[in-house]
């Protein structure tokens, strides 16, 4: 198998996971954040997330398989449960169109910011 830059999936992830209804917006990881933020420190005005930060892949080569994870802030109005299962299909289909074989997508919602109507949920 040729050499796949992780960086190349996690774009492709990130957009198919933002191309599913319901998806507000992807979060990127503690670590991801964290490095971000010294970024911004040393380069004012940068403070957007790097493309893919809410994905994180890596590729096992002793099995040949991607693991992804992809971190997703959904709008209120639908089901998380079918979003995610739609992220995870998308998010596989772009792995696979990057990097043919075998993948494992886990979608993990880390919040839910308002209904459909855009109306903020309280709790």
């Amino acid at each position: 198998m040729t050499a796949v830059d992780p960086g190349s999936v996690e774009r492709a992830v990130a957009h198919a996971a933002l191309s599913v209804p319901g998806v507000a917006g992807l979060q990127p990881g503690l670590g991801r954040s964290l490095a971000d933020a010294a970024h911004a420190q040393h380069a004012p005005g940068t403070a957007a997330p790097a493309p893919g930060a809410g994905v994180r892949a890596r590729y096992a080569r002793d099995s040949g398989v991607w693991h992804v994870e992809v971190r997703c802030v959904l709008t209120g109005g639908r089901r998380a449960l079918d979003t995610a299962r739609a992220v995870r299909a998308r998010a596989r289909a772009a792995v696979r169109q990057q990097a043919p074989g075998s993948c494992v997508v886990a979608v993990t919602i880390t919040r839910i910011v308002g209904d459909a109507g855009g109306r903020a949920l309280t709790s």
